[in-house]
């Protein structure tokens, strides 16, 4: 899902100099922390008429770009997962009816239960596994905010310079087997989500030391390098605080207490893996850059 789509701009009227006005330089931290970590990022910041369906938060500027920072996770068995999540989001949509997978913009997920014979039948945790994303799963490294096209450039160097200086490595991540239930600062969107967490680290590369602060990798460091290049080039800055989740369902509306609710006792068998071997900014109407990779197989160099 791409929730940057429709924010664009050919507008590239700018300077590299540091933000200093309000849409560019508001700072994140400083807002209201949601409850119970609730996390906003680039789900819930989606302009109106983009493939999510949700509003952004933020007004949209001629001239300024939609941007994200986060890690793509390669989860392990996700085949098998998928049809777990679908029977999971059958149940739910009975609490919740205008629960829907990430990605979905039209169409409740009580409706295609309804379609299918209620939510207990087979043929409705089908239907709507196969809507659950293909592998698309990320877990946010910052907010999304708004970016001038000639400052581009800058924020990719600065982050790349960033992250390689903090992370020497790439981890092993735990994705679920609990769910997590976030909503957005605004309170108008709620999300369903896996916790991620970290299982092992992957072996720093030759030469590295092993007393390196972050040089194995962590979801601390990720965090840290990412923020100190917001705080550096006045951009919102991640909470401080953040819990890494991976987020596959979204609803309208603040449906925070009937989900909590709702999701008593329910998870998946197990937790799943995924390798952390890259960050990755996109920015609305672009292709995604990889800002950092450590090759664990066949994996891309950062692109340059």
């Amino acid at each position: 899902m791409d929730a940057l789509a429709a924010y664009g701009s050919d507008d590239d009227g700018d300077t590299d100099e540091p933000a200093s006005s309000p849409v560019n330089g508001d700072d994140a931290s400083k807002r209201k922390r949601p409850r119970d970590g609730e996390e906003d990022g680039r789900d819930d910041d989606a302009a109106p008429a983009s493939t999510s369906g949700r509003v952004r938060a933020f007004p949209h500027v001629q001239g300024n770009f939609a941007t994200h920072v986060y890690v793509p996770l390669a989860v392990s068995d996700w085949t098998e997962a998928r049809h777990e999540l679908g029977d999971i989001l059958a149940k739910l949509a009975r609490a919740v009816p205008t629960l829907r997978p990430i990605g979905t913009i039209n169409g409740n997920l009580g409706e295609d239960c309804d379609s299918a014979g209620g939510a207990a039948a087979p043929s409705a945790s089908n239907a709507i596994a196969s809507l659950v994303p293909d592998g698309d799963l990320h877990v946010s490294l910052s907010h999304t905010f708004p970016i001038r096209a000639a400052r581009k450039a800058g924020l990719l160097t600065a982050l790349r310079r960033g992250l390689a200086r903090d992370l020497a490595a790439g981890w092993d991540a735990l994705v679920g087997p609990n769910l997590e239930v976030f909503v957005n600062d605004a309170r108008t969107t709620t999300f369903l989500a896996l916790r991620v967490g970290t299982a092992s680290p992957i072996d720093p590369s030759p030469g590295t030391s092993p007393g390196t602060a972050n040089a194995r990798g962590s979801w601390k460091g990720a965090y840290s390098a990412v923020n100190g290049v917001m705080r550096e080039r006045g951009y919102p800055q991640f909470y401080e605080d953040p819990k890494p989740h991976a987020s596959f369902a979204w609803t309208p509306g603040d449906k925070e207490a009937e989900l909590r609710e709702a999701i008593e006792g329910l998870g998946l068998g197990r937790a799943l893996t995924a390798r952390v071997t890259r960050v990755a900014v996109k920015v609305s109407g672009q292709p995604e850059v990889t800002v950092w990779a450590r090759a664990t197989g066949k994996l891309p160099p950062p692109d340059v």
